[in-house]
């Protein structure tokens, strides 16, 4: 496992880490997550025969999340289930109140964001801005959910002065990468990590010399092997998999992480942008509700 993919709280190490693999790895890595609170006070060998499987396997487990060992990897299941750092949306119930529902929804996202934050590398994310500094043009793809977070990724460089290109139809996608190269660079934004067609461009993109970024809820996903750069988010997976649309919060997060960086380096120039953007859509607005009240 890169550094890029050892941040994060132990639970979200294995959801990221699970999704991608078979065999043992899927078979330890679910029953912690079931039963993390037994998990944590059982020996390497316990776990072991818990899970069907010998102790040297649990060991490299634990060193492909990216611990030293398994003590290691135990004191941060236990440093996890001491913050109460178990939360899931439980299908629909039909006893729940609309308050207990508001909670849970808003709660899910908290620590769900709180994950995002500690799984994403803070060196790769720099590494990632400066990229797009010295770049010609960035092309965001995105399907679905995801394409809104392309647009608005485009919208938020572009009020820096960047060019910024958001692709969100599947033919489009292909097609945009056909003309990319060493000064271009192309995000590609999936939760899932799967998207066929943004996978294929990103292929493309790279085959073509341009720096390629992916933003994904799994660092193992196919997406992210055929990025350069590879930025995580921890959205927790629940049983209706509304996760995919509810992960948005967590992408656009780390999207305004990145135009605040860009935002900070880019001195009186991007400041003077990002002004007049703002002085451009307050006229618009302004001139939308004019015209309604006509």
């Amino acid at each position: 496992m890169t550094p890029a993919d050892m941040h994060g709280s132990c639970l979200a190490r294995i959801r990221a880490a699970i999704q991608h693999e078979s065999g043992a790895t899927v078979t330890i890595g679910r029953f912690v997550l079931k039963s993390p609170f037994r998990a944590r006070s059982l020996s390497i060998d316990a776990l072991a025969r818990a899970c069907g499987a010998s102790a040297a396997t649990v060991y490299r487990f634990c060193r492909d999340l990216g611990y030293d060992g398994y003590k290691e990897f135990q004191l941060d299941l236990a440093a996890a289930v001491a913050q109460n750092d178990i939360v899931d949306l439980e299908d629909f119930a039909e006893d729940a109140s609309p308050r207990t529902i508001v909670r849970n929804v808003f709660e899910y996202n908290r620590r769900s964001l709180s994950d995002t934050e500690r799984m994403l590398d803070d060196r790769v994310l720099v590494q990632v801005a400066r990229t797009i500094q010295r770049s010609r043009r960035v092309l965001f793809l995105g399907i679905g959910g995801s394409g809104l977070v392309a647009r608005f990724a485009a919208y938020r460089l572009l009020s820096l002065g960047f060019t910024a290109i958001a692709v969100d139809d599947p033919v489009q996608q292909i097609f945009a990468t056909e003309n990319v190269g060493p000064t271009d660079v192309v995000v590609g934004i999936s939760h899932t990590g799967q998207s066929a067609t943004i996978i294929e461009a990103l292929q493309r993109a790279r085959k073509k010399g341009a720096r390629t970024v992916s933003l994904s809820n799994y660092p193992r996903s196919l997406l992210a092997t055929e990025a350069t750069f590879r930025l995580s988010t921890a959205f927790r997976e629940h049983h209706i998999n509304a996760a995919i649309s509810s992960s948005i919060v967590a992408q656009l997060s780390v999207i305004h992480s990145l135009y605040f960086i860009l935002g900070s380096w880019g001195g009186r120039k991007a400041k003077k942008y990002a002004r007049e953007a703002e002085r451009r859509t307050q006229r618009l607005l302004r001139a939308t509700r004019a015209g309604k009240q006509s």
